[in-house]
């Protein structure tokens, strides 16, 4: 089989999901050929969160570049079975259909949709606004020009296909996964008597990640041997600074930008990482980056509960849940796990299982090809 990754999709740290596809893809047996142009740069959800009219003239003026680029890339591309638009392609994919036609059958990689991260996520959008009515429609017009539309969980292609009125049978579950070439499995940090628990949390601080949560965790924990460090920055990091700085809460804030190797050292010198204890909405529809980036190195999570992340972890098992928002039941997890070691130490080997045979490429790979075969 062929597959043609097309579309002016990222390859950029922080934002693995093509490349896994890609490099899972090839290691399943399938030939990759790849049509791509370059627009979004470093950050793509910085360009949404920080958006100004000279910066979205810029980008759309590369964005125009770009599809003329691909469409003169694909003019040339060899045969191939399958076309796979990369994220995000919510316009790339109306490229793709008007070059394409019914010709090849086409695969959007979406995971997120525009509207629903900008309006209910992040806030950036009021519902029924002019930015909020946009988005939407691209979303739907995206979803509705591919013949399959993969999301990282099930929950979400519940969710979108209500949302958008599009059969579920559309909607086809791919785990985000990770790059197992950068984050490699380590072993667990030794736990030296007198010495702290060393706790970390990364990612941004948004509504959807918790964080306050987290913060008054450490707070009930100050008095024990237990050390927090969270790396992030946006949204809620002052505010929650503040209040953890009006504590005695044993928290180390990080808020530079970290390569992709920094992050990795940060999570192989953890004894625990932290998903995300977000109440809303899309936090129980998601399995979080952060999750799968602790697995890849075998380490042990907690998160909370929701059906998304029991579709691939069981509690007490391969991580340990907590209900949403419940700062205590996180703090008596993460007791849990310094008072016993040899629990922390099976959850980092379960967990990492879980990550091979779910979230690597080769997995991914191998069940993404299974599914277009059926399709096929």
């Amino acid at each position: 089989m062929t597959v043609c990754l097309f579309g002016s999709y990222t390859t950029a740290e922080g934002y693995p999901v093509n490349r896994v596809l890609r490099d899972g893809l090839r290691q399943a047996g399938v030939t990759v050929i790849e049509c791509r142009a370059e627009v979004w740069g470093r950050f793509v959800h910085e360009l949404f969160a920080r958006a100004t009219l000279g910066r979205l003239l810029k980008t759309a003026g590369r964005m125009l570049a770009g599809l003329i680029s691909l469409s003169t890339k694909y003019a040339r591309a060899p045969a191939h079975d399958w076309v796979l638009i990369g994220y995000p392609g919510y316009v790339d994919i109306i490229l793709a259909r008007w070059l394409i036609g019914r010709r090849r059958r086409i695969v959007l990689i979406s995971f997120i949709s525009l509207s629903d991260t900008a309006v209910s996520d992040r806030g950036e959008a009021k519902q029924g606004s002019l930015t909020a009515r946009v988005l939407r429609w691209l979303d739907r017009t995206a979803f509705r020009a591919a013949d399959i539309v993969l999301v990282d969980t099930d929950q979400h292609g519940d969710h979108y296909a209500e949302l958008f009125d599009i059969d579920r049978q559309r909607f086809v579950r791919s785990f985000v996964g990770e790059d197992d070439g950068q984050f490699q499995v380590r072993p667990l940090p030794a736990r030296i008597p007198d010495q702290p628990l060393r706790v970390l949390f990364f990612g941004t601080y948004v509504p959807l990640h918790g964080i306050d949560t987290i913060i008054d965790a450490a707070i009930e924990l100050q008095d024990e041997e237990i050390d927090f460090t969270l790396i992030g920055s946006g949204g809620q990091l002052n505010e929650l600074q503040n209040r953890a700085h009006r504590s005695r809460a044993r928290i180390r804030f990080i808020s530079d930008w970290q390569s992709t190797a920094q992050l990795c050292e940060h999570i192989s010198s953890a004894h625990v990482c932290l998903g995300v204890f977000g109440t809303t909405q899309k936090a129980a529809r998601v399995i979080p980056y952060k999750v799968f980036d602790a697995l890849a190195v075998g380490r042990p999570v907690i998160t909370r509960d929701s059906p998304a992340i029991r579709e691939m972890l069981t509690d007490g098992e391969t991580a340990l849940l907590c209900p949403a928002g419940d700062a205590l039941a996180l703090a008596s997890a993460i007791r849990r796990l310094q008072a016993d070691p040899a629990l922390a130490a099976r959850l980092s080997d379960s967990g990492h299982a879980v990550f091979v045979a779910q979230g690597s490429p080769a997995a991914i790979g191998r069940h993404l090809l299974a599914q277009l075969e059926d399709a096929a």
